[in-house]
């Protein structure tokens, strides 16, 4: 990582979570995401790839986790997810190649600029440090990568099979991080806290208000959110985080009998017109 890119990237993007916003004089509405179209399925493949061959991009990946970047992963429940922060990155390791290696057509990265309204100016593509610079400066350009990566987000929290992957991923590094004790057990792993009303709500609508392991409804059964519900795919006693990444609906006797262990999560989903 060059030190502009360190300069123009890194420390920026949980400041500007959640802004943007649709284009100028288009506020959107809440509880909505814009679907742009912009290569959201190309980037989603890309995440999914890195995350199920981990040990091809550990270089790549310790960039984005290791270190004292770790610390988000930590957090408690936040709605700009460790997922968001994530495909952030690396969707900015994909557009930006082109800067790096000079290419003078820029096209992807131009398309992005484009289709997400961030003004420029010309000289900004001219080389790498250049375009650090810009991205340093550029407020809209920040905004407009974390509607990318809310975009992708959403393409990616429905596959729960891929979110365990991601989320065994996060826990490697949650169990070698050597700060944060605040946040930690005396174990070293996370605490306990309670679980957001949003983040159980948007669970049980992913989850079609099924347990997740044996396909029980619950929907006619919880008359309120209940906390014990909602499952740690990853358990914190293995290091998962607390994140909306990391949980999944299962009824009473699925979730005891799981307990603290970490199994694998059903691969059965509704089917979006049944038979």
């Amino acid at each position: 990582m060059t030190e502009a890119r360190a300069r123009g990237l890194h420390g920026c993007w949980w400041q500007n979570a959640g802004g943007g916003g649709m284009s100028e004089g288009r506020p959107r509405p809440e509880n909505y995401y814009e679907a742009r179209g912009f290569s959201v399925y190309y980037l989603a493949n890309a995440v999914f790839n890195i995350v199920s061959s981990s040990g091809a991009y550990l270089r790549g990946i310790e960039d984005i986790l290791g270190d004292m970047r770790v610390l988000t992963l930590m957090r408690p429940f936040h709605r700009y997810t460790n997922l968001h922060h994530f495909i952030r990155e690396i969707s900015v390791d994909i557009m930006t190649e082109e800067v790096a290696n000079i290419d003078p057509d820029h096209r992807f990265l131009r398309e992005f600029l484009r289709i997400f309204t961030v003004p420029f100016p010309e000289e900004a593509l001219q080389d790498e440090d250049s375009f650090w610079d810009f991205a340093s400066e550029s407020g809209r350009f920040h905004d407009a990568l974390d509607e990318l990566a809310d975009e992708v987000f959403h393409v990616l929290f429905g596959d729960v099979a891929f979110l365990q992957k991601f989320n065994r991923l996060c826990a490697d590094y949650i169990e070698m991080a050597g700060f944060g004790d605040e946040l930690k057990t005396r174990r070293g792993t996370l605490k306990r806290v309670a679980i957001p009303v949003w983040a159980r709500r948007a669970i049980f609508y992913r989850d079609k208000g099924e347990c997740r392991a044996c396909k029980r409804s619950l929907a006619a059964l919880i008359n309120r959110l209940e906390t014990e519900r909602y499952d740690h795919v990853v358990p914190l006693a293995c290091f998962g985080a607390n994140d909306i990444t990391n949980l999944q609906l299962l009824c009473e006797p699925c979730n005891l009998k799981k307990s603290a262990a970490e199994e694998p999560v059903s691969r059965l989903y509704q089917r979006a017109i049944p038979s």
